[in-house]
């Protein structure tokens, strides 16, 4: 149809108080529903886009996750669908403009998802008409990002596990020996624990519903009534009153920590607090190894990444480049069409790009790429521009480096591929892949007997016991007999599969030996592959650990109390 525009259909969910709102507005105004939310969305998106990222508005809804989401996959969603027919980009740029709390992501767990549609929705709704209902009654309605981050870190530290409140209770005695003195005298590990305290609050927080019911009583006792403008302004303003707030919430007294978590339930986040903490100390591992990347300086060619505590080489004469952006924002030339010809990688770097790998030279630019380095680079190009950074360290990583025993790594960093790759690279031969598999096979079995001892030992009958026996020579048979008699140890049983170690140094070094481009190529894959697998180890790792060291286990009944565990 001459003059159309394509729509774009997707749907938020919302409370019924706002429809009703919205359909005052549509009443006002004698326009459709779709009309008037592609009308209202245009509008915020216009109020937003100039403003500074830390003064745009956000609804209070979106701080306290309201709706709730089902807290099980088979109860019903909350909050009623509103359908949205949007311009092609317009549903984009209001997810640019709106909220998104630390530690969220649009796809992730339930409790991790960011919502920012549908806080884009309940923002320009409540511009254009206020409401409320029972949950929303008396709250400051729109608030400004940073007081919205401000009230979620309130909620974050009333509802606080230990291994965060080691963490906080570290920086803000170092911060307290520091008044009145410059930061500049920081040594490398006080600075890092700002740093790591900086990412925990900023970017990696955990969440579920309880830190949501815990910033809900947070605002209900200082977002109502006259004193609500008041403190939002406090939270904005992130001076010294809002300091003293944070204080008094992360040390509160139990009494007023039952207060603040009223309506949670009692449960241990141990483990959420331990992961987030341990997310918080990559990331700053990152940021350094990309100013090491960056900024070579006097700094060693061969550093000890923690976590999770792997080597990484830089090979001699590489080196990253940020240069200074156009006008308009962009890379100067040649290093765009370097980009395009698959020559270098590009990876986000302080307030602008970076460039690896590089070589100095003495003409303009200054560097140049490395010389056949597109093999070693291939498996990058489908990546996304966050991912490039992390792609960069598995070519550095060192996968043999033999380490002394006290620095020994929790557990081994070593790149594994299946046998049956391994043989078709022509890495090992055909009698070693059936070692491999025979080695593989025997270790199922002893899985197998495992389980079956322990079920004896547990008291299992004779006949099931039988019945499991029989069921040795074929795995998945003696896994589903096995999830009968108890499905938790039955779940974890795993098939083991035939590996192959790979003996060498890190994918760079491969490609300076001179190997042949598909080996280098592969190798680069199979180490991005390695390396995304052993950092979900670790986390997990840091999960077990931090209920050793922490959890409810180890306190003294009564002394933490709920949240801080």
């Amino acid at each position: 149809m001459p003059g159309s525009r394509e729509l774009v259909e997707t749907n938020v969910r919302v409370p019924p108080c706002a429809l009703k709102a919205l359909a005052v507005v549509m009443a006002r105004n004698g326009a459709s529903r779709d009309a008037t939310v592609r009308r209202l969305l245009a509008e915020h998106v216009q109020r937003q886009e100039p403003a500074h990222p830390e003064d745009r508005l956000t609804h209070i809804s979106t701080v306290l996750r309201y709706p709730p989401p089902p807290v099980g996959r088979k109860q019903r969603h909350t909050g009623t669908p509103l359908r949205l027919r949007l311009p092609a980009g317009l549903a984009a740029k209001a997810r640019e403009v709106s909220l998104h709390l630390p530690g969220q992501y649009p796809r992730a767990h339930r409790h991790y998802q960011s919502r920012a549609l549908t806080d884009a929705v309940m923002t320009a709704i409540a511009y254009a008409e206020p409401f409320t209902d029972d949950t929303l009654e008396g709250l400051f309605p729109l608030l400004r990002h940073r007081a919205a981050h401000n009230l979620w870190r309130l909620a974050s530290v009333a509802l606080c596990t230990r291994p965060e409140f080691h963490l906080l209770r570290a920086a803000e005695k170092l911060r307290d020996g520091l008044k009145g003195r410059p930061a500049q005298g920081l040594d490398r590990e006080q600075q890092r624990l700002l740093d790591t305290v900086a990412a925990l609050e900023n970017e990696v927080a955990w969440h579920s519903p309880a830190r949501f019911i815990t910033a809900a009583n947070i605002a209900r006792e200082h977002l109502t009534g006259p004193r609500g403008k008041e403190n939002e302004r406090m939270l904005y303003e992130d001076g010294e009153d809002f300091d003293d707030l944070y204080r008094d919430t992360l040390h509160a007294r139990e009494e007023t920590r039952q207060k603040l978590l009223r309506g949670t339930v009692e449960y241990d986040w141990t483990g959420r607090g331990g992961t987030a903490v341990w997310r918080a100390q990559r990331q700053v591992t990152l940021q350094d190894f990309a100013e090491w990347l960056v900024n070579p300086g006097t700094e060693p060619a061969q550093i000890l990444a923690t976590p999770p505590g792997w080597v990484l080489l830089r090979p001699d004469a590489w080196t990253a480049a940020a240069p200074a952006l156009t006008r308009d924002g962009q890379l100067p030339q040649p290093f765009p069409q370097w980009q395009r010809e698959g020559r270098v990688l590009t990876f986000p770097y302080r307030n602008r790009q970076a460039l690896w790998p590089l070589q100095r030279i003495q003409r303009a630019p200054g560097w140049e790429p490395v010389p056949g380095i597109e093999a070693l680079l291939t498996p990058a190009r489908a990546l996304p521009t966050e991912k490039m950074l992390g792609y960069i360290e598995a070519l550095l990583i060192e996968w043999n480096h033999p380490f002394d025993t006290e620095k020994e790594p929790a557990f081994p960093r070593v790149l594994e591929i299946s046998a049956d790759r391994a043989y078709e690279l022509g890495m090992i031969t055909a009698e070693e892949r059936r070692a491999a598999m025979a080695e593989a096979r025997e270790s199922t079995l002893r899985g197998m007997d495992e389980v079956i001892a322990r079920f004896e030992a547990d008291g299992a009958d004779a006949e099931s016991l039988r019945y499991l026996r029989a069921a040795r020579g074929s795995f998945s048979k003696f896994k589903s007999e096995a999830k009968q008699l108890d499905v938790r140890v039955g779940s974890r049983l795993q098939v083991t599969r035939a590996r192959w170690r790979w003996p060498g140094g890190s994918a760079a070094a491969e490609f300076r030996a001179g190997s042949s481009a598909d080996l280098v190529q592969w190798l680069a894959a199979a180490a991005h592959q390695g390396r995304e697998l052993i950092l979900e180890l670790a986390m997990h790792r840091a999960w077990q650990d931090a209920f050793d060291r922490y959890g409810r286990r180890d306190r003294t009944p009564g002394t933490w109390g709920r949240g801080r565990v």
